[in-house]
């Protein structure tokens, strides 16, 4: 095969054929910056050229595609269809690919942007070029707008970015416009969706909400009318600026369309939920969920929080049965142990630990923490909701109704709002979904609730997540007074409520007031409260005794005195008038105090005298205040009447001892 040499500028004309697009400049840049370089040519073929040959005439007419100067358009020759294929090919490909190269690149922190923008120069020139195209003549050119909107799209993208969004929204709403006739063909369709969910998430972080729906709804219409009347995977926006050997296959396509679909779910529910649209909230959600996990393309961690919190939904709507396969499904995926692990490494291991591997590991543990704090939450709520069922109707009532007092709930187990796949069998028979009646099934939901609050407190410690650990140990105590309720004897109520006194004062102690003042008010008064309850319980056992014992009497009078010390300090110094927020539970202090005081055992009459005169006291505050302050909220109403009515009578009561002293 004998050797021929030739210019670059007759290879490039034998490779272009009958395309003939830039000549006259093709040959001015090769001649000019190239010169002369040998081709391989066959005498059998003389038109064809080896391989090495073809790349390097591309990338030379790629070459001077992006260093000419952009009237030469005009000078184009007369092929102008198949010379916007070969703009394509010979400039468009390259190009883009450098594009898609530095779009990938991370900039150093001091120019974060760097590489963006000079992406963004890149496509603005791309965007120029085809425009040439269209405004030369659109009839010839009938998909050179089409792919200006695609570059819009692009450049739109980047904008955002770099966090110039005003211009970043111009470039994608221009690109919307161009390709809204064709958004159910395959080529543009996955473009105009992801379009209107970069639309979506813009007005979303502005909270125009309304707005934001709209886009987002539009990404929801377009997936159901083109699955339905089209059916096979879009392009993307990549996909129709790359050669074809470059393109995504029919399956990586598939998936793509499936997953710009799912991530326009994701913000659409996020708005519903910012619009207190709650039941299209959960419904998108769930439509995420399920998607993320039959796709298998979701970040555990999220995945279990976005469940959970969507349980968090379900027990609002007193939907037991979901919000319990919820949380159950949240744990499968992330597991349970929220305790963080000492590492087992040496001092010189952990410094050489990354601060990032070390954020990552407690990540990990508090997102556990987060899933086990809300099955506590199920446990607390399902307990409160069954305490008042069988409160106000009785526990045969409750126990006929068995599986929820939501009639939906039943329905639900046989409809599309399960997640399949998760192994829960676990959890699903630790806890009922149902509203209880009895103490068997009260204890099992108790112990639940218990596990599961201690494990969220394996992380939330009281040092480091003050707040997130109160919050804890007072909802273990309501688990103690609910578990209560259920119990018959009045004896191992009386322990319960023991054990929620130990919990409330081991944390009210460890508090200092001046940094958690709120905190150990609320402390003080829940435990002055409890220690109430368990003053009515020990009255009524000392009840069972003809006479009441020494030990009793001093049992009783201890646990009022406690009662009192902790009402005194949460009411603390009174001012002359107190703020709505804080007027109820002080006057409800009061009231409790006014009563201890009554029921106080007094040794002698004198004693007892003086321990009614501290009740009147109290209730005189009340009265008087009410009376000064007219306009006051009516949030204490009730024990405001019987406030009246003892500070009517408790005088005489009085008044009748002194008499008995002389």
């Amino acid at each position: 095969m004998p050797l021929r040499y030739s210019t670059v500028f007759y290879a490039t004309a034998v490779i272009l054929g009958t395309v003939r697009y830039g000549t006259v400049h093709l040959h001015h840049a090769c001649s000019t910056r190239f010169g002369t370089v040998p081709v391989i040519k066959s005498d059998d073929e003389p038109d064809k050229f080896d391989t090495n040959t073809v790349m390097l005439v591309r990338n030379i007419f790629n070459y001077y595609l992006r260093t000419r100067k952009t009237p030469a358009m005009s000078d184009m020759a007369e092929s102008r269809y198949h010379s916007l294929q070969s703009w394509r090919q010979f400039a468009c490909f390259e190009t883009f690919k450098e594009i898609l190269d530095l779009n990938e690149k991370v900039d150093a922190p001091e120019e974060p942007f760097k590489s963006k923008y000079e992406a963004l120069e890149l496509l603005y020139r791309l965007r120029k070029e085809v425009e040439d195209f269209y405004d030369d003549n659109q009839e010839a050119y009938p998909d050179a707008k089409q792919i200006a909107a695609v570059l819009d799209y692009h450049i739109g993208v980047v904008h955002l970015i770099t966090e110039d969004r005003s211009t970043g929204q111009r470039h994608i709403k221009a690109c919307l416009e161009a390709l809204r006739p064709y958004r159910l063909e395959p080529d543009f369709c996955l473009v105009v969706m992801k379009a209107n969910s970069e639309m979506g998430i813009l007005w979303c972080g502005r909270s125009d909400f309304a707005k934001s729906q709209q886009y987002l709804e539009e990404c929801d219409k377009l997936y159901s009318d083109y699955t339905a009347d089209v059916g096979n995977s879009p392009y993307d926006e990549k996909d129709l600026l790359l050669p074809p050997e470059l393109r995504a296959d029919d399956v990586s396509r598939h998936k793509k369309f499936e997953s710009s679909y799912t991530h326009a779910l994701y913000y659409l529910a996020q708005v519903y939920t910012k619009q207190e649209n709650d039941n299209l909230a959960a419904e998108y959600c769930h439509k995420t969920l399920s998607r993320q996990l039959e796709s298998k393309d979701f970040d555990s961690l999220d995945w279990a929080i976005n469940c959970a919190t969507l349980s968090d939904y379900y027990t609002s709507k007193r939907n037991w049965n979901l919000a319990r396969h919820c949380l159950a499904c949240a744990s499968a995926v992330i597991g349970e142990d929220c305790r963080v692990p000492d590492s087992g490494m040496t001092e010189e291991e952990l410094r050489e630990e990354s601060q990032a591997e070390l954020d990552e590991r407690e990540k990990v543990y508090k997102k556990r923490a987060e899933v086990a704090r809300l099955w506590a939450k199920y446990a607390l709520e399902l307990f409160t909701e069954s305490r008042n069922a069988v409160e106000n109707h009785g526990a045969e009532s409750v126990r006929e109704l068995h599986i929820s007092d939501n009639p939906e709930a039943s329905r639900d187990r046989k409809n599309i709002l399960y997640f399949d796949g998760l192994e829960t069998t676990s959890y699903d028979e630790s806890i009922p979904d149902h509203l209880i009646a009895d103490f068997d099934e009260a204890r099992k939901v108790f112990l639940t609730g218990l596990r599961w609050s201690e494990k969220a407190k394996d992380f939330f410690i009281l040092d480091g997540h003050t707040s997130d650990h109160v919050e804890l140990v007072q909802l273990q105590s309501r688990l103690y007074f609910i578990l209560a309720f259920f119990e018959k004897d009045l004896e191992r109520q009386c322990k319960m409520h023991k054990r929620r006194v130990d919990l409330l004062t081991s944390i009210e102690k460890e508090l200092n007031p001046q940094f958690f003042l709120t905190v150990c008010q609320q402390l003080c008064f829940e435990i002055g409260e409890t220690t109430n309850e368990m003053v009515t319980l020990k009255i009524a056992i000392g009840n069972r005794e003809d006479v009441p014992s020494v030990h009793t009497v001093k049992k009783i009078n201890s646990l009022i005195q406690n009662s009192v010390e902790h009402f005194n300090k949460f009411i603390g110094k009174l001012p002359e008038t107190i703020h709505d927020d804080y007027l109820r539970p002080i006057l409800l202090a009061k009231f409790y105090l006014a009563r201890l005081w009554k029921k106080y055992i007094a040794k002698d009459t004198k004693s007892q005298m003086e321990f009614l005169s501290k009740s009147l006291q109290c209730l005189e505050y009340i009265v008087q205040y009410a009376d000064a302050h007219s306009d006051m909220p009516k949030v204490f109403e009730d024990e405001l009447v019987v406030s009246r009515e003892m500070a009517h009578f408790l005088p005489y009561e009085i008044s009748k001892l002194a008499e008995q002293l002389h």
